[in-house]
């Protein structure tokens, strides 16, 4: 599985996973890289890293974090911590029990864990606890950093594109249907959560892990992706 390490903004790089499908999906993934104030690197939802990105974000400097923040995003983590060993492992509240061999250093709570204070801001994505899903926000660059947030497919064909038309997720920046039925418990207190990180943060640009980056228009889009809850 091929993937390249590319900038997105000053300190931000990522490595879109193109190739990786669920259930014949192919809806991609991503990793995220960030620089922290340090010159450490903090690695974001790690994926399916293959050696030429391990050996690309090597060349960036040391790792001296992993965050794992969501449930769902957790298949390559163990083979990533042993390629960091050194890095401190930072997971969402549950994920101890689905990767009970991976050393997890810390569990992330209500607020920014304090190695992290100052160099990104957090939230919690409230009402969805299939997720457990902590949310970033790198300041200097405006940049939101979520995993399941959203979805942002743009291009999909065959199969994938039939059943994003049926999600009514083609082309556009939206939660799925299938995320609100099956990840979405409390469809109002997630929208309310998202629409206060909008209001702090005014974010211009959002990375989720299924599609394209959204460059621009941020809190807009989180708003909009959230209207359906009312």
């Amino acid at each position: 599985m091929s993937s390249t390490l590319t900038p997105v903004t000053d300190g931000i790089w990522t490595v879109h996973h193109r190739d990786f499908s669920v259930g014949g999906l192919g809806i991609g993934t991503r990793t995220n890289v960030v620089r922290l104030p340090d010159g450490t690197l903090l690695l974001h939802s790690p994926g399916p890293l293959d050696e030429a990105a391990l050996t690309a974000i090597r060349g960036l400097g040391p790792v001296s974090h992993l965050l794992a923040p969501n449930l769902m995003h957790h298949l390559s983590l163990a083979r990533i911590a042993a390629a960091f060993p050194e890095a401190r492992l930072i997971a969402s509240p549950g994920l101890a029990k689905k990767e009970p061999t991976v050393r997890i250093d810390e569990t992330l709570g209500d607020t920014v864990p304090a190695s992290l204070s100052g160099a990104l801001e957090m939230a919690v994505l409230d009402g969805a606890p299939a997720l457990e899903e902590r949310v970033f926000f790198h300041a200097p660059t405006r940049t939101v950093l979520g995993v399941d947030l959203a979805f942002n497919l743009q291009g999909m064909t065959g199969f994938t594109r039939f059943a994003m038309w049926i999600n009514n997720a083609n082309e556009r920046f939206c939660v799925t249907r299938l995320a609100r039925s099956q990840f979405i418990q409390d469809a109002k207190a997630a929208a309310a959560s998202v629409n206060r990180m909008a209001d702090a943060w005014n974010p211009e640009r959002v990375i989720v892990s299924h599609g394209e980056v959204l460059p621009s228009g941020g809190a807009a889009a989180l708003r909009e992706a959230w209207s359906f809850a009312g």
